[in-house]
Formats: C-alpha cells, sequence, structure tokens
C-alpha cells in the first residue's frame, strides 16, 4: 500500500498495517508536503510501565490496549523545513502517551538539526557530505567544563602536550586528530571513575546511567554526591576525577603507542573495520584509517555504524544514490565481495538505477529472471 500511496493521507493509511519492528518513516510528496512518523503499534503503559519486572500474574501490571496508530507521533510541514531523526527521543512532554524510557544520547539529532538549518538550496552534496560529518556536539559541551579542571602543574611531558592537542581540537574525529584519540578514552574512563563505585555488583549485570544524563550532570551539578568514589575513605570530587581520567587516558595511549606521534591519531587507535557476519577469521574487511565516532553524525565505531548510507533527488524523475560496506556478492573469492568497501569509507555514492520501464535501457543491466505461472 506504502508503494502505490499518492499522497500523505496514502501514507499515513499504509502506516496502519505497519505494525513492529518500530521504524521512522520519512514522507516527501510532489505536492511539497514532508512527514516523518515512528511507526508502531505502540502498547498503552503508564510512565515507566515495563522499565522494571513487574509480577506478570497480576492482571493489573497488563498492557491497556494500544496507542491508536491515528495517534503515533508525527511531524508533518512543520515550520524550520525538514524533518529528521538519530534515533534520540521522538516526542516533547506535551506527547500524551508513554513510549519508552530509553533512546539514542541527543547529540548526532542536534548536529543533523543544526547542518540542515544552515542550508539553502540544499544539493546531492549537501546530505552526502552531512553524512560523514565527524564533528561532536558532545565535546562541544563537554571541553569548556574539563579542560578548566585539569591540574597542569601534576602533569608529565606527554600529558601536558596531550592538552595542548585538546585546547587547540577542532573538536571533530577526524582520521588524524589524536585529540579526538585522547578525549574518547578520557570521557570513557570519567564516566567508569564517576558510576562504576556505585553500579558494580558481583553477580548482577548493571548499567550506568545514560551519557545524556552524565554529561548534564558534570555540567549542571558540579557537587554531586555521585563523584565521590563509596570504597575509598576519601571524599572525592568531580576534579579528582577529571585528572585521574586524563592521567589514565594519555597513559594507556602512551604504553600502547610510545610518545605522541602519529600513532595516537584516532583512526589507528580505533581500527575501523568490517567484520564477516559470522566472525570468520579473514574474511571481514581491512582496517580503514577513517573517523567518526559515536557521538557523531558518523557514527563509526571499531566494527559497526552507519552501514548503507542513500540520499534521493526528489523531482518529476527521482534520482538515487547509495552505498554499503561490502559487495554484491558473498564469495570472498569474487572481485564484488568488497570492491565498494573504499568507496564507503571516502563517502561517495554510487549511482542507483531505477528502472522507468520493464525495457528501460538507461542502465547496465547483466542478466534477467523472468518469473511465470
Amino acid at each position: 500500500y506504502l508503494n502505490r500511496g499518492k499522497n500523505y493521507n496514502d501514507y499515513r493509511k499504509a502506516l496502519t498495517f505497519y505494525t513492529a519492528p518500530a521504524q521512522n518513516f520519512v514522507f516527501a510528496s510532489v505536492d511539497n508536503d514532508i512527514a516523518i512518523t515512528p511507526n508502531g503499534k505502540f502498547p498503552l503503559k503508564w510512565k515507566d510501565q515495563g522499565k522494571f519486572i513487574l509480577d506478570g500474574t497480576d492482571p493489573a501490571y497488563d498492557w491497556q490496549g494500544w496507542i491508536p496508530a491515528s495517534q503515533n507521533p508525527t511531524v508533518k510541514n512543520p515550520p524550520r523545513g525538514f524533518v529528521s531523526s538519530a534515533n534520540q527521543s521522538s516526542t516533547d512532554k506535551t506527547y500524551p502517551y508513554y513510549i519508552n524510557w530509553e533512546f539514542a544520547p541527543y547529540e548526532r539529532g542536534k548536529r543533523i538539526n543544526d547542518r540542515l538549518t544552515a542550508m539553502t538550496k540544499a544539493t546531492l552534496d549537501s546530505i552526502r557530505l552531512m553524512q560523514t560529518d565527524n564533528y561532536s556536539i558532545m565535546a562541544q559541551n563537554l571541553l569548556p567544563a574539563l579542560v578548566p579542571l585539569v591540574n597542569t602543574e601534576q602533569l608529565n611531558a606527554t600529558q601536558k602536550e596531550a592538552l595542548s592537542y585538546l585546547t587547540k581540537w577542532n573538536k571533530r574525529y577526524d582520521a588524524k586528530e589524536i585529540a579526538a584519540s585522547v578525549f574518547e578514552i578520557w570521557t570513557k574512563r570519567l564516566s567508569f571513575d564517576i558510576w562504576n563505585d556505585d553500579f558494580e555488583v558481583d553477580g548482577i549485570p548493571m548499567r550506568y546511567p545514560s551519557r545524556d544524563r552524565t554529561v548534564e550532570m558534570i555540567l549542571k551539578e558540579p557537587n554531586s554526591k555521585w563523584y565521590d568514589n563509596t570504597k575509598t575513605s576519601k571524599k572525592e570530587t568531580l576534579s579528582d576525577l577529571v585528572n585521574e581520567a586524563f592521567k589514565y587516558s594519555c597513559d594507556s595511549l602512551e604504553r600502547r603507542f610510545g610518545p605522541i606521534n602519529k600513532d595516537w591519531n584516532w583512526a589507528n587507535v580505533k581500527q575501523t573495520n568490517v567484520p564477516h557476519l559470522a566472525k570468520i577469521p579473514g574474511f571481514g574487511s581491512k582496517v580503514l584509517m577513517i573517523g567518526g565516532a559515536k557521538s557523531t553524525i558518523n557514527a563509526l565505531g571499531e566494527s559497526n555504524g552507519p552501514s548503507w548510507r542513500m540520499v534521493i533527488e526528489l523531482g518529476k524523475t527521482p534520482k538515487g544514490h547509495g552505498v554499503y560496506p561490502g559487495g554484491q556478492s558473498g564469495n570472498p573469492g569474487s572481485k564484488f565481495y568488497d570492491n565498494m568497501i573504499d568507496t564507503w569509507a571516502s563517502g561517495k555514492l554510487y549511482d542507483l538505477f531505477y528502472m522507468q520501464s520493464a525495457d528501460d535501457k538507461s542502465g547496465t543491466i547483466i542478466s534477467r529472471l523472468k518469473i511465470s505461472k
């Protein structure tokens, strides 16, 4: 039904037949309507229901039906002129239903919105280049709060040099950025220092509070009780933890790579690769010396991140562009097994063949398969 829809109403009607898994459905039409609908079949729950284990034998804890499909979160033709999502929370506090309590951190969504807001007369390249944007809102937020807390008098030569890189950093997780390596390990260690003493229980898996909550606390609650390490007699402060984590970051990089040199570059520290689906050694990709990080639009980690990239140019005849990190053959001996890796890694896209008719000759057709009754 969605493939045959002609307008916004057809789009919304089609979504009533889609139940799971919940997905973001983005819409644009020749009528100049745009929309986004986080769509699925959402249960009616009270606030925080399901966040913790409940008594399944008591019907009082059962779901009370379903959110009407017509009231699923939807934005149509917003004044800002675009819609977007990076899996952050889909609603604000005015939305009357409880959907969930856990979403992706907000930084990627904010950076996408910042870039889209600044765009005028957007082109294919405007969007393509945004897909590999390595700027970190988290670094933008945290660096001004963390750097002043570093006690420079207690730093060794390597640590002072690393701090110098950080103070000059453009906050981009680009491949050759040394500061990105220092900052990433520093903030991960700081999160560990803040939460581990409180959220470590032998034999019981525990999760730290979210990154959003951690950043909020660092920025707005300098005297929070959570900074104290309950396993020591001393009362630790945020400054204590910041300094321990910074030295830890520098020392761990120095142990791995020696004094600051090109091996401290973010791409070398991150070691991005595309592993084989079944993790068979030798069948995955080479190490890709590229940037990106989980807090950036280009959310590349060591072995996962945004795979399929696509840009569609709308118009009388739509034009599609896309790429994924692999190839169109599952045979490791085929030249088509991983021939798209470098194109994907460099942020480029292939033109997609969108057939206009059964005998369209505009693309290269290697073979045809006819299915008869």
